[in-house]
């Protein structure tokens, strides 16, 4: 488990060296949540010209791991209860499918159709 969180940590670090970098080169990265993370380290003083501290890397690290895992288990557990009640409401499921089918066909899926999808937007989100 130390190997795996070392890899993370290591990976992160290096995302994040990137990031402090483009910011420093004046590219704009404010536009998610570790461009804002980062940002906040980069402001010395407030508006009164008091001294603030940001987070230091390392809480930005831990804040990252968070938001990761965190994001993946509540999308796990989205998901697994979606296929339950899915299972248990085939009239539902069946519609869902019709729906994706009839507007994607074979193709592949197109990020733009998703808020095209009514009936899978309902199941999913309600």
């Amino acid at each position: 488990m130390s190997e795996i969180n070392n890899e993370i940590e290591s990976i992160l670090l290096n995302l994040i060296r990137k990031r402090m970098q483009a910011m420093q080169e004046g590219e704009n990265t404010k536009n998610d949540l570790l461009g804002l993370m980062l940002e906040s380290n980069m402001r010395g003083t407030d508006e009164n010209g008091q001294c603030i501290s940001g987070m230091t890397i390392d809480e930005v690290v831990e804040e990252c791991k968070l938001f990761y895992f965190a994001g993946t288990e509540t999308t796990s557990i989205l998901l697994t209860w979606t296929m339950v009640i899915l299972s248990m409401h085939p009239e539902w499921q069946d519609r869902a499918r019709e729906e994706v089918l009839g507007l994607f066909g074979k193709n592949k899926i197109e990020h733009e159709g998703f808020a095209r999808l009514k009936t899978v937007s309902s199941v999913l989100f309600t």
